[in-house]
Order: C-alpha cells, then sequence, then structure tokens
C-alpha cells in the first residue's frame, strides 16, 4: 500500500506551470489591456493617453491613431519608434495565443513570456518620452501587463524561466 493511498502525503510531481482561471478569464484579462491606457504623458498640466490604437490628446481633444502616427506623419514619436510597434505586435499575439485557449490550444508559457515582452517593450516606449523637457510618462499599461501576467500565469513564468519542464 503506497503512502497516498494510505492518507499520507500525495507523491511529488513536478509542476506544470498550468495558468491561472479559466481560457475566457484569461483571455478577457488580456483583451482589456487594449481599452486601458498603456502609457501616461503629463506635459505641462495636459494629458496625452497611448493607447495600442493611438494616441488621445486632451487639450485639444483628438484621437490620433496609430497608423497615422506611425506611417503617414512620421513624427512626434519617441527616440526608438520601433518599440511602439513592437509592443503592439507581442500584445497581439498574447492575446491570439490566449485565444487558442479556448479551444485546448494554448502553451500558457509563451503566452507568459509574450505578455511580459510587450510589457517590457512598452516600458521602453514610456522611457523614450521621459528623455523630453516637461514630459512625464507613467506607463500604466507596462505594470497591468505585468500584473495580468503575474496573476493569471506565474505558474507558468516560473516554470519558463526557473524551472523549466520537459515536454
Amino acid at each position: 500500500m503506497d503512502d497516498a493511498s494510505a492518507g499520507g502525503p500525495a507523491p511529488l510531481t513536478p509542476d506544470r506551470g498550468e495558468p491561472h482561471g479559466s481560457p475566457g478569464r484569461r483571455l478577457a484579462a488580456i483583451a482589456a489591456l487594449a481599452v486601458v491606457p498603456w502609457t501616461v504623458i503629463l506635459i505641462y498640466g495636459e494629458v496625452t493617453l497611448v493607447f495600442p490604437f493611438g494616441f488621445v490628446n486632451t487639450n485639444p481633444p483628438e484621437l490620433i491613431d496609430t497608423y497615422t502616427l506611425l506611417v503617414v506623419a512620421k513624427g512626434g514619436l519617441p527616440r526608438n519608434p520601433e518599440l511602439l510597434p513592437l509592443s503592439i505586435l507581442f500584445y497581439l499575439v498574447a492575446l491570439a495565443s490566449a485565444a487558442a485557449g479556448l479551444v485546448g490550444r494554448e502553451d500558457a508559457r509563451f503566452t507568459a513570456g509574450i505578455l511580459v515582452l510587450a510589457g517590457l517593450s512598452h516600458l521602453g516606449v514610456a522611457y523614450a518620452f521621459s528623455h523630453r523637457l516637461a514630459y512625464t510618462p507613467v506607463p500604466f499599461g507596462a505594470v497591468l501587463m505585468f500584473g495580468v501576467a503575474w496573476w493569471y500565469y506565474w505558474p507558468s513564468l516560473r516554470a519558463l524561466m526557473l524551472a523549466p519542464v520537459d515536454g
């Protein structure tokens, strides 16, 4: 008779990095990141909000979509303009990976890692704005990306970084 059936401790099994929450809940959390400002930039009392779909200025109130900002305008971007589309691309890949979880095809380690990369690249966007005088960027969305990755995917991140799981 083994220990588990005798009421003793269960046998130790390696942590497989299973994410928390249902696939739908994880997808909803990642999708919600699209509608919160990723960076809030304070400029002489004015506010500019950086979303993945564009910039929202408060004075005058206007929305400049990302396509216009990157392709048409070719100006007004921070020092490393490739970081903004890169962070958006990483975010969209994480969103698609989480959506694959609805049909049981998500690799949580990949979703967690790419979401962290989206947050890191957007931290670079916020940092690039800090080089301008009187600009105070607050990387709100990057912190939220790290929070979602930690809350839902911490076991997967731990398995990815600290104790790789043999597949």
